[in-house]
């Protein structure tokens, strides 16, 4: 009886092990497909011959400031959830339609500085472009930057970014690190850049103002010439709802000069705001009315 009892009990065991085995293989054979199927998707860009409808993201009130009162553009209360600190602010030039999103301020750590770093710049750009419910047309990342004088960059520079890449975000194993370095294609500004008198380059985005010997080699390898901490975050969030987007950059600090970003940073932050209201309404009078590819 006993022998009896163990071989129904070890035949029961081997069935229920060999069911929950076919059911962990059967999962992990569709979860696999499904990867796969997704790692297929390619984002595509929707591109028009006509831009009516721009979206600016700049990360600190006193950047975006003087471009919205030169616009006159008005704030739009609801325009994001209510427990975002996020702003926005609305309006017209001509017959394109401007929207502005800065990240507010902080409330978390009731610092109440300005919301700078990628995880608002990427929460604010998501949000905007998704309650424009795809109306949006293309994405201008507006700001300031470090530049690289190696790259030819001097403060008060105007640079459009032609991609944008992580140097922070450090993950050795081997396939995580494209994702980890997240690069990605800024749309095309060669006449844009022409007319404004701007230079291009690559911009390179971590979540800290300083930076360290680590930073200076993955900077390097994303052949870097402004160093920002919105940009990539912001380009992200564009790509998830195949936006096309580019980012103004005014330079405050020399990345590889002599003195402390901090400082640099400080002291030309009026006059790079001052620049970037010049630069910005140009950037908009070129964009608005031409196509993706005539930018």
């Amino acid at each position: 009886e006993m022998t009896t009892f163990r071989k129904n009990h070890l035949f029961t065991f081997t069935s229920a092990t060999a069911a929950a085995l076919f059911l962990i293989l059967s999962s992990k054979i569709l979860l696999t497909r499904s990867s796969l199927v997704h790692m297929a998707t390619k984002i595509t860009l929707k591109k028009t011959e006509s831009i009516k409808n721009v979206v600016v993201a700049i990360a600190m009130e006193a950047e975006a400031a003087p471009f919205i009162e030169h616009l006159s553009l008005a704030h739009t209360e609801d325009f994001f959830p209510p427990q975002a600190p996020f702003l926005a602010y609305q309006g017209m030039h001509k017959e394109c339609h401007i929207t502005v999103v800065t990240n507010g301020k902080d409330h978390v750590h009731e610092t109440n500085v300005d919301n700078v770093g990628t995880v608002p710049a990427a929460v604010a750009t998501f949000l905007a472009l998704q309650k424009l419910d795809g109306a949006a047309e293309l994405v201008i990342n507006a700001g300031t930057c470090g530049g690289f004088q190696s790259k030819g960059a001097e403060i008060g520079d105007v640079f459009l970014t032609n991609a944008s890449a992580n140097h922070d975000r450090r993950i050795p194993i081997p396939t995580f690190e494209p994702y980890g370095v997240g690069r990605i294609e800024s749309v095309s500004t060669a006449e844009l850049a022409k007319e404004i008198n701007a230079k291009q380059g690559v911009c390179t985005t971590s979540n800290s103002l300083d930076h360290h010997e680590v930073d200076d080699l993955h900077m390097k390898n994303n052949d870097a010439s402004v160093k920002d901490m919105e940009a990539a975050a912001i380009a992200w969030s564009c790509q998830l709802h195949g936006t096309p987007h580019f980012g103004v950059k005014v330079v405050t600090d020399i990345v590889d000069g002599d003195r402390p970003a901090q400082d640099e940073f400080l002291e030309n932050l009026h006059s790079a705001a001052k620049s970037l209201q010049e630069a910005l309404p140009k950037v908009i009078e070129h964009v608005c009315g031409r196509g993706h590819d005539e930018l």
